[in-house]
């Protein structure tokens, strides 16, 4: 059984720069998202990530008095087998850092705004890479988590918030306690068995953790990370089940990269399925993949399929089963990668979307969920509506303005596009998406920060 503790309250306020506000006829729309981010920015968190990979940035804020620069504590993981796990700390100038990590091999810096902290990152031999991260809040935060022999996870934030959970196999029971005693239920996939990674997570051991809003993604190493001596242990917690999935829609993604994906799948009786897939990680051409496979007329008989993509360029084999689908998926000129797509619902699908002239999102899924959301500086808010009738807030950010990918996303047209459960996710591209002719217009919309 899981055992929930409540941890004390630290309130930790960040002091930062100038507002992200501008005038014109949407400044109530911005108000609004500015009065939402202001309220995430009051716990002192900032969760994001690096442009083009799957590493994760968590910040904590700590003020040192009045109208003086925030002391930065700073964790970066991608919660890989021998990935990256660097921490950094230390005091901002007025409103730009640079510190080197505890370990000596990467470097950090960047700038400070109200809603957005953001710069690049260069690790041990590489080149710097734009991260970014936004106000998180909702037991977000950067954590110590001690695993036991028995597989159960007790620990807390830099904040005082707590996180508790145990692990039996491939799945993850826990809750996330915010400084304020909000509380957070998570039931997860671990990534590194559904995924098969060299190492298996979860090992007994103590952990440096980022963990995003309300426990969404959970990624990290074991040792002593603040002291530049991270173990060989990782973390690395996703694909969080919905209470009420929609029948014949899953979301997964695929091990070692950005791709994500969407699975639709109708039943036609007598064990027959027509089966449709999406594959997308956001990005722009020529990095980014997309990928449309579908059954068509030919319906899959029983719980195995073999699929080519639209396009003829991409090959995908998997299984169906009670928990998920799980198989592998063949990309252009990329080796065959394990992928684990769960059971989604929360407003998951594969939508037809609308960027209006005034970049206002308006689409309907297969299911028939609905989304709207209005575009303002770089920033998404609105709501997606199951196909239960339940509405979910979204607020999110444009990847394609945080991590500097030199296109501009959600420009007005038509996109094929799939949502993650709560729309922590929106990927899609312009074009004949279905017909494997997709454009180079690109929705890449990600909430986690």
């Amino acid at each position: 059984m899981m055992r929930a503790r409540i941890g004390s309250a630290l309130a930790i306020a960040a002091l930062l720069g100038a507002s992200a506000c501008s005038s014109g006829d949407k400044r109530s729309n911005e108000e609004t998202m500015d009065t939402r981010l202001r309220n995430l920015s009051q716990a002192g968190v900032y969760v994001g990530g690096v442009a083009y990979s799957t590493t994760l940035v968590g910040i904590h804020f700590e003020k040192t008095g009045d109208n003086q620069p925030p002391f930065m504590r700073m964790f970066v993981s991608d919660g890989l087998p021998g990935g990256v796990a660097e921490w950094f700390e230390g005091k901002a100038a007025k409103d730009t850092f640079s510190f080197t990590s505890v370990s000596g091999t990467a470097k950090i810096e960047g700038r400070l705004d109200e809603f957005h902290v953001h710069g690049k990152l260069t690790l041990a031999g590489g080149q710097p890479q734009v991260f970014a991260t936004r106000p998180a809040g909702d037991g977000a935060g950067v954590f110590e988590v001690t695993v036991g022999a028995d597989s159960h996870w007790a620990g807390k934030s830099l904040d005082g918030s707590t996180l508790e959970a145990d692990q039996l196999g491939p799945t993850i029971d826990g809750l996330v306690r915010s400084a304020r005693g909000d509380m957070y239920k998570f039931h997860h996939n671990d990534l590194t068995r559904r995924l098969g990674y060299a190492k298996q997570g979860g090992a007994p051991d103590k952990y440096t953790l980022i963990v995003t809003r309300r426990g969404t993604e959970i990624v990290g190493r074991g040792g002593d990370v603040r002291g530049g001596k991270p173990s060989d242990n990782i973390i690395a917690l996703d694909l969080p089940a919905s209470d009420k999935p929609t029948p014949g829609v899953y979301y997964g993604r695929v091990a070692l990269t950005t791709d994500k994906m969407a699975f639709d799948i109708k039943d036609l009786g007598s064990n027959r399925k027509m089966i449709r897939v999406y594959v997308s990680d956001g990005e722009p051409e020529p990095q980014g993949d997309i990928e449309w496979f579908t059954t068509g007329a030919n319906a899959v008989t029983g719980n195995t399929f073999t699929m080519t993509s639209a396009s003829g360029s991409a090959k995908l084999d998997g299984t169906v089963a009670t928990d998920g689908i799980s198989g592998n998926l063949t990309l252009p000129d990329q080796p065959a990668r394990k992928y684990f797509a769960a059971p989604a619902g929360d407003g998951a699908g594969i939508f037809d979307v609308t960027v209006q002239a005034d970049r206002t999102h308006v689409g309907t899924s297969e299911q028939g969920g609905k989304l709207e959301l209005k575009y303002a500086d770089g920033m998404v808010m609105g709501k997606v509506t199951a196909p239960t009738g339940e509405v979910l807030d979204l607020l999110g950010a444009d990847l394609t303005r945080s991590y500097e990918y030199g296109v501009d996303g959600s420009q007005p047209g038509t996109y094929v596009a799939f949502a993650a459960p709560r729309a922590r996710f929106l990927i899609g591209r312009n074009g004949n998406v279905r017909g494997g002719s997709a454009g180079n217009n690109i929705i890449g919309l990600d909430k986690k920060c």
